[in-house]
C-alpha cells in the first residue's frame, strides 16, 4: 500500500501545519521520522500513522490508497 502525501499536506495547511518540524511537535515524532511521512519516504508505520492522522483532523485509512500497478507485456 502506498499513502496519499497530498491528502496529508491539505489536512496539515487547513490546521496550521506547514513543515515537518511544525508535524513532528504537533504528533509527538521525532524530526527525521515526521520528515520522513512529509517527504514520502516510505508510508508511515501504524502507530505513526494514528498520531499524524489525530494531529491533522483525517482517519488514518484515509492517509493510505491502493498503489496502481501497471501490467507488464511479456
Amino acid at each position: 500500500m502506498a499513502y496519499d502525501r497530498a491528502l496529508l499536506h491539505t489536512a496539515a495547511r487547513m490546521r496550521g501545519i506547514k513543515t515537518p518540524s511544525q508535524l513532528a511537535r504537533e504528533a509527538g515524532l521525532s524530526v527525521p521520522t515526521a520528515w520522513r511521512i512529509w517527504n514520502g519516504v516510505g508510508a508511515p508505520r501504524g502507530d505513526h500513522a494514528d498520531r499524524v492522522a489525530d494531529v491533522v483532523g483525517i482517519a488514518p485509512s484515509t492517509l493510505y490508497h491502493r498503489a496502481e500497478v501497471a501490467e507488464v507485456a511479456a
